[in-house]
């Protein structure tokens, strides 16, 4: 393995040496088999707002959760939920009934506040700042005010030993994920369980967003290629894979040389010019992927990639152990 490029939330590496079905097998585990901790069971204690109890619970249980699932075991009965296997959340959040006078004065008034410029800008102000503390409604001219719920309005309940085992609290990878929108005088009161799960039963358990592979291009130039030619390939057909260079041969300007194989994605653009077909050469490395993981946030692409390598270790052990067991009847 050869890592290429590693940000935050994204790793991009080289699988060298392997069968195209272990590339396969490490992205599908990636996808599928990878624990993470999801809000799994809601219960509604009020909810008066125009998203259904089914929606609004699916809309929550796709908020991804910042939060090492190694650190939790797994929960098969909600009826023996513990410290150990349940992390609590609860949103309690409504939209109070204020008074506001300038919606008050009728539609003809209103219309006239809008085409008025000091009136749009203060109120442009008034909504950023509200939008920014969470804490009061959204207020648009020439309509009711809103008040927009987050992921960063829920809550976190430590149970048992929870907030000795995790000093900086568990919450929502993102705080600013829209749940819903409450009108004047809606409420969402609810307390949301979450477990330990995988891809495999449910898509919120994934921890990627994208866990792809594709094979190495090895690029070559069977003959040299030249000025006009030259700067075609390298600026039109195959950006990224080629550089000018000064020219070898007397007479000419600038030469094309491959610098970065990485970048070709066997586009076979060059193909269109007669002289590019004859001189580019490409070959796809059947042993030999460059891998993409971009993670959601739960755990750094690293770790998912070391986790998803031990889920696959173990399975080839319990294959092995499987056959001999065969083999001894």
């Amino acid at each position: 393995m050869k890592i290429l490029s590693q940000e935050e939330n994204e790793l991009v590496f080289e699988l060298i040496g392997c069968d195209v079905s272990f590339a396969n097998a490490l992205r599908r585990i990636l996808l599928a088999e990878v624990p993470t901790v999801a809000l799994e069971y809601v219960y509604m204690i009020n909810n008066t707002s125009l998203l259904h109890d089914e929606v609004l619970a699916h809309r929550i249980g796709l908020i991804p959760l910042n939060v090492d699932p190694r650190l939790f075991e797994d929960l098969d009965d909600p009826d023996e939920a513990t410290d150990l296997n349940t992390v609590v959340f609860k949103l309690q959040v409504s939209c109070e009934k204020q008074q506001n006078s300038r919606l008050q004065k009728g539609k003809d008034d209103d219309m006239n506040l809008e085409n008025d410029p000091n009136v749009i800008q203060n109120a442009e102000l008034e909504k950023a700042a509200l939008v920014a503390t969470r804490k009061k409604a959204v207020e648009t001219p020439g309509r009711p005010y809103t008040k927009h719920v987050y992921s960063g309005d829920l809550v976190w309940m430590p149970q048992g030993a929870q907030a000795k085992h995790f000093p900086n609290g568990i919450r929502p990878v993102h705080d600013d994920v829209l749940i819903a929108k409450l009108r004047p005088g809606q409420e969402i009161y609810l307390e949301a369980h979450g477990r330990r799960g995988i891809g495999r039963d449910h898509a919120k358990y994934s921890p990627v967003a994208t866990a792809c592979y594709r094979l190495y291009t090895e690029v070559e130039l069977a003959e040299p290629v030249y000025d006009d030619d030259a700067k075609e390939l390298v600026y039109v057909y195959e950006p990224g894979v080629f550089e000018l260079v000064p020219a070898s041969e007397a007479g000419k300007k600038v030469e094309a040389k491959v610098c970065n194989s990485y970048a070709c994605t066997m586009s076979r653009n060059y193909m269109r010019n007669s002289t590019l077909a004859k001189a580019v050469i490409m070959t796809r490395m059947p042993n030999r992927f460059i891998f993409s993981v971009e993670s959601v946030g739960m755990q750094k692409p690293g770790v998912l990639v070391a986790e998803a390598l031990k889920i696959l270790q173990q399975k080839c052990l319990s294959l092995i152990d499987l056959t001999r067991e065969q083999d001894q009847f």
